[in-house]
């Protein structure tokens, strides 16, 4: 693995003191076999110009999109101009937080050659410093090659820049998502056959400001809404044979007070969009006001109502 050449791709947009942040670290990095790519959307050159006291220090190739691509087209394109055996997305305001962050990455590729891809502790750090971890349900992570629709109940892989990845790995981000790209993306490996090692260490740190993406995706229903409906539509009809992901569906719409397919129109969901399981959900919620499904043990019985008139209806059907 010494002689392995790891490709550290940073899609970036503003924020050069991020970028700096980013090369810095990788500069601290002992594993020293490294290309830089940054796919840069800024509509100025402050990043360029930010980079250049780097240019001799580190095997950087910088690259400036106009017009931009945007996310996560962006993200694509600079996995596309990697040339490395090893592949790693490095968001811009994320940075190295272990000096040896390469190198025990590429140890546990070692440790099993049918490693498709790595992933470490998912830590996250605010402006002020505050450390959080985001694993919330680590009893998902050894299930996921059996489960992987199971990331929607809680994305335990994290953003990107927590995965090394061989350059085997022939897959690329969904370009319609922003919320749930990284959901999408990883289960998609997943259920490729891919298969991963998780690494329970604080390598990378994960940036948290007011101008991040996902900020804005919390709080905008309309986002939340689409994409989820746009992921039930790409899942297989037995995904819904698993009463986890009926219920987070259950609750989706319940939460977000959809009584009809019509209603997730305006989030940019069209008729085509609604899968058969989702509008036979709102079919039966429909009988019940919003303040009845609203009483959670109540909601939890007429769930697994739903659930069972679909899996007998599903049955029939096949």
């Amino acid at each position: 693995m010494a002689s392995s050449l790891i490709s550290i791709c940073i899609p970036a947009y503003k924020k050069p003191q991020f970028v700096v942040r980013c090369l810095q670290s990788i500069l601290q990095q002992t594993y020293k076999h490294v290309e830089v790519i940054i796919s840069d959307d800024s509509p100025d050159e402050d990043i360029k110009h930010a980079i250049e006291p780097y240019i001799n220090k580190l095997p950087l190739f910088y690259y400036h999109n106009k017009p931009s691509l945007k996310s996560p087209r962006n993200w694509n394109n600079a996995l596309d101009l990697a040339k490395g055996d090893f592949m790693l997305l490095l968001h811009q305001d994320d940075w190295f937080h272990d000096v040896n962050a390469l190198e025990l990455f590429l140890q546990a590729f070692e440790k099993d050659p049918k490693t498709d891809f790595v992933f470490c502790q998912n830590t996250a750090i605010d402006e002020g410093g505050k450390k959080y971890i985001l694993q919330a349900r680590p009893q998902l992570l050894p299930k996921l090659s059996q489960k992987p629709n199971h990331l929607l109940l809680a994305q335990v892989i994290g953003p990107p820049s927590n995965t090394m990845l061989r350059r085997s790995v022939n897959v690329r981000y969904d370009e319609q998502f922003i919320w749930l790209v990284d959901v999408d993306y990883y289960s998609r490996i997943l259920k490729e056959g891919y298969h991963y090692q998780y690494i329970p260490k604080h390598l990378v740190s994960i940036g948290l400001h007011g101008d991040q993406t996902t900020v804005f995706c919390r709080t905008n229903d309309d986002i939340i809404l689409k994409e989820n409906i746009l992921f039930a539509h790409k899942l297989e009809t037995t995904a819904f044979n698993d009463m986890l992901i009926y219920d987070y569906y259950w609750r989706l719409l319940r939460n977000y007070k959809i009584r009809k397919p019509e209603d997730l129109f305006p989030s940019g969901i069209t008729e085509m969009d609604v899968p058969c399981v989702i509008k036979s959900m709102l079919h039966f919620q429909a009988k019940f006001s919003l303040d009845l499904l609203a009483k959670g043990v109540l909601s939890k019985s007429l769930m697994a109502w739903s659930y069972s008139l679909w899996r007998l209806k599903a049955g029939k059907s096949k």
